[in-house]
């Protein structure tokens, strides 16, 4: 995350100025190769990890400096619904009267939609550009609006055809993807960004409350069935409905898991430290588990309590519903994304080392699926078993669940890092590096 990366490496700064002086005196600086990266250990020398790619600090810094002064507009819109100040309201405060949605379908993260999407080479629209990457994942509301932020910071709302309802513009990077819940009038969509801030909109754009939580949040927030919504960023939070923080549980270092809600009440978050925690709607540890390295990414939960989790030591670990590791898998490299779960029990996941994974509940793989690029994408599977996911090959992969051919395959030009949803008219809509949000359907007869 970049606003943690300065900090980290601001020592840095003073250090490379004498050298930068030089380099300055003698021309310009050589250029340096830029490469793929998520995170400042994956860079050479002074460089950090800056939207995808390693760049030399004083670089980022001077470039953030002149867009804190312009910062460019997304497409046109009339009015941005973006009040300033607004204090909670208790009477506007919605009841949640419709299932939460938001990341992989589902508080557990099955990646499950009961809808079918593309079984061919699909038709495809271009929706929305923004002025950035987009990393998070698109989510389809009750009455079919699409929610979406960008790394430009504008969060917009959208028809399944393109027509921009209203665009939010937010204080920093959006990391996260939406959570709605109810509908209608009664809509409300829930927005966190990397100035740890979580936002309460109505259905038309219009803020009801603001919650600073002194953190970058760039993990998407999850509604419990009691309306409380769980946040991670140094810890897991849990608000109010009418956006108040009803506890903290803290950890040691910053937390990008998407808290996921388990069929037994309690919620689950992955550590940068390696450890899966179990914490109850009260906020009370239930348990810890060691799972040997960084967890990024969410955890998924299967329909018989067990937890799925991926490790930055390249692992698929499996816990049980008391805390007690089952079996763990071992691919090629870091596991970043959140596992699908099929109504079979199957988990499929990716992975850096660039392929797709499927693997039986008892631990013995399936099948696995290689692509021409890394894995950050999560996937998500439809009604018919078809998966879907994004590459950092440049492409949008339809595999069959059953034994990991690939039906097709769709190259939207730059890397595709957010994870697809689904819309119940079947349409596939998935962000990518290029800034735009793509829409890919099942062709005309």
């Amino acid at each position: 995350m970049v606003s943690a990366s300065l900090q980290k490496n601001l020592a840095l700064v003073y250090s490379a100025a004498f050298c930068g002086l030089l380099l300055s005196c003698a021309g310009a600086r050589p250029v340096v190769q830029s490469s793929p990266c998520m995170s400042d250990a994956e860079c050479e020398g002074s460089r950090i990890c800056h939207e995808g790619v390693c760049r030399f600090l004083e670089d980022v810094m001077a470039e953030r400096e002149d867009s804190q002064q312009s910062l460019p507009d997304a497409l046109p819109v009339e009015g941005d619904a973006n009040p300033e100040n607004v204090e909670a309201n208790p009477d506007t405060v919605p009841e949640t009267n419709a299932p939460p949605r938001g990341f992989m379908g589902d508080v557990r993260h099955t990646g499950r939609y009961a809808f079918s999407g593309p079984a061919a080479a699909p038709e495809h629209q271009r929706l929305l550009r923004t002025r950035a990457r987009i990393f998070a994942s698109p989510v389809v509301g009750a009455n079919g609006t699409i929610y979406l932020g960008s790394l430009d910071q504008t969060f917009t709302a959208l028809t399944a055809t393109g027509e921009m309802l209203w665009r939010y513009s937010a204080e920093d990077k959006i990391y996260a993807s939406a959570a709605t819940s109810g509908e209608g009038e009664d809509a409300v969509v829930y927005v966190a960004s990397d100035d740890g801030s979580l936002v309460a909109l109505s259905e038309g754009g219009q803020e009801r409350w603001r919650v600073n939580l002194n953190h970058p949040i760039d993990a998407s927030p999850t509604i419990g069935a009691n309306g409380q919504i769980y946040v991670a960023a140094d810890g897991l939070y849990a608000i109010h409905p009418e956006g108040r923080v009803l506890w903290h549980v803290p950890t040691a270092a910053h937390v990008r898991s998407s808290p996921a809600i388990h069929p037994a009440g309690y919620i689950v978050i992955g550590t940068p430290e390696g450890q899966l925690l179990a914490i109850d709607e009260t906020g009370h540890e239930l348990w810890r588990q060691a799972c040997g390295a960084s967890i990024e990414g969410g955890a998924s939960i299967a329909d018989d309590g067990t937890i799925y989790v991926g490790t930055d030591l390249g692992h698929m670990v499996a816990v049980n519903a008391r805390g007690e590791i089952q079996w763990r898998v071992e691919t090629g490299d870091d596991v970043r994304a959140t596992p699908a779960i099929a109504t079979d029990g199957t988990i499929v996941f990716g992975s850096y080392d660039g392929r797709l994974y499927a693997v039986s509940p008892d631990g013995s793989t399936r099948w696995s699926t290689e692509t021409s690029g890394r894995i950050r994408s999560s996937a998500i599977i439809d009604a018919e078993g078809r998966i879907y996911f994004g590459s950092q090959d440049n492409s949008v992969y339809a595999v069959s669940l059953q034994d990991g051919s690939i039906l097709w395959t769709f190259d939207v030009g730059q890397d595709v890092d957010s994870t697809p949803s689904l819309g119940e008219d079947g349409t596939l809509y998935v962000g990518a590096d290029d800034g735009f949000l793509h829409a890919l359907r099942q062709p005309s007869p």
